[in-house]
């Protein structure tokens, strides 16, 4: 039926001859943030549990070095051979599990899509390698979140005075031997934001007319944000939260640690691919007319050295 509007003339939209909305060939994408640690000094790669025999990789530590000082004689000719000092050992078990997401889309979505961006097998398969990067954020911030040494409280923002002492708690760390540098700090959004707010209150002093201070005040987008008191700060929304404090974290190298594995393909199995550290095979359901995208990763995490890292807990509010 064809609608007529007032002044008497059909509406061309209501009878079929033009469309209500035409979309673009553009299709832009939502927010992301799956930036990470996994390529920087701060978080140690143990390995791959590939061919080892084991789904747990096993980091061991021992305190040679230089940690263990020598002692004065008692007497030039003195037998001091039942002082033996023993090597401080230890060591951090880093159990790999699985990690996956499935994607499915059906056979008309994928006919009826429009444009070169349009929603298809192939393009879901190749963004896995992204949402692992996501995933491995996702687990080495929940991961810190169990570091036991504290500074902060919910009852705080953070603040310059919190940074400082993050700081001075990594330089005295392990009864004042000191955490070795450098140091990074990942802060939720929130944090940083406070932490700006902070510093823009700071007023003649150091800190108000450090060069690094102005390009701390400049807005931000995610990952690493800039180097602050010698800190190098990264923004990341994984951060987690309990009782009403974000914890946000601070780390040296050799804190924390992460192990891997790759899936194999099959010989002569063509509807699999490696990504990097992702295995991604499709998967056809024929008498839905549905192809399902199935990417797998292994991955684990541990603290390999609690002394190298501390929390700096800030109000979720």
């Amino acid at each position: 039926m064809t609608t007529i509007t007032e002044n008497g003339t059909p509406s061309l939209e209501n009878s079929g001859f033009h469309l209500t909305q035409m979309i673009s060939l553009e299709v832009n994408r939502l927010l992301v943030d799956n930036a990470n640690l996994r390529n920087s000094p701060f978080i140690h790669y143990a390995g791959s549990i590939n061919g080892m025999g084991t789904d747990t990789i096993r980091a061991r530590k021992y305190g040679l070095g230089g940690r263990d000082s020598f002692a004065a004689a008692t007497a030039e000719d003195h037998d001091h051979s039942a002082d033996s000092t023993a090597v401080s050992v230890g060591y951090a078990d880093i159990g790999v599990a699985r990690q996956y997401l499935i994607r499915s889309i059906s056979d008309l979505a994928t006919m009826a899509g429009y444009g070169p961006d349009a929603l298809n097998p192939v393009m879901l398969a190749a963004d896995m390698a992204a949402s692992y990067e996501n995933r491995f954020a996702v687990m080495s911030c929940t991961q810190a979140a169990s570091l036991g040494t504290i500074k902060g409280s919910n009852a705080v923002d953070f603040t310059v005075d919190l940074l400082f002492n993050a700081i001075f708690g990594l330089e005295t760390a392990d009864s004042n031997r000191g955490a070795d540098g450098p140091f990074c700090a990942v802060l939720h959004p929130k944090a940083l934001t406070d932490l700006q707010d902070s510093l823009r209150n700071e007023t003649s002093n150091a800190v108000s007319m450090m060069t690094a201070t102005e390009a701390m005040l400049q807005a931000k987008g995610k990952g690493f944000v800039g180097n602050l008191m010698g800190v190098e700060i990264y923004r990341s929304s994984h951060v987690t939260q309990g009782a009403g404090a974000f914890n946000n974290f601070f780390l040296s190298p050799g804190c924390l640690a992460y192990a891997d594995g790759v899936p194999q393909l099959l010989p002569n199995f063509t509807d699999a691919v490696n990504l990097g550290k992702v295995l991604v095979e499709m998967e056809r359901a024929g008498s839905s007319a549905v192809t399902r995208i199935v990417g797998h990763a292994y991955l684990g995490f541990a603290i390999l050295d609690d002394n190298r890292g501390l929390l700096a807990k800030c109000s979720i509010t």
